[in-house]
């Protein structure tokens, strides 16, 4: 049995046994979505919705803001939703898109993190989105979304969007590899 260290309403820091540390979010899983749109006539042209959001990694400021680090479209999973249900609802939320999710697998967060990453992806070339709604908190007010070319993700220092920039560029670019 492992032991608390620490707890609140959304996390734990637990000792295993052996000794081992580790972080629990109270079975809070995640979801990480691409959004991609046609970029010219070559079908392999093609950006990706990147949204720039404050991580808690760092809480500098520039220019009296918070430092805004680019990811795809991101959110946790609510009590009993699937993970393609979290997707469709986080792009409506965040970014005004009603989509399709397409699954790109899954990634473990890390070793110290009981955290599982749902990634999935969509094509919204042509869709026109409502106004995203966002969730009211400070945090998500101060994100931003800006179209980037697809190779952008590969220079991005958020692991999802490296994972995303691989896998993807398996299903964008099969073709002419």
């Amino acid at each position: 049995m492992d032991r608390v260290i620490f707890s609140t309403q959304w996390i734990s820091v637990k000792e295993s046994p052996r000794g081992f540390h580790y972080l629990e979010r109270k079975g809070k899983d995640s979801i990480a979505v691409f959004l991609l749109r046609k970029s010219g006539k070559n079908p392999n042209q093609c950006e990706v919705l990147i949204r720039h959001q404050h991580l808690c990694i760092d809480n500098q400021e520039v220019d009296g803001q918070f430092r805004l680090f680019p990811c795809p479209v991101t959110g946790a999973l609510e009590e009993g939703e699937s993970p393609e249900a979290a997707a469709q609802r986080e792009v409506y939320e965040e970014t005004g898109y009603r989509i399709q999710a397409a699954p790109l697998g899954h990634y473990i967060v890390g070793t110290q993190v009981n955290e599982i990453c749902y990634m999935y992806y969509a094509d919204v070339t042509n869709m026109k989105p409502d106004v995203a709604q966002q969730d009211g908190t400070y945090m998500e007010s101060i994100a931003k979304n800006e179209w980037h070319p697809f190779q952008y993700l590969e220079s991005c220092e958020y692991s999802a969007c490296q994972i995303g920039y691989l896998k993807l560029h398996k299903i964008l670019f099969k073709s002419t590899d």
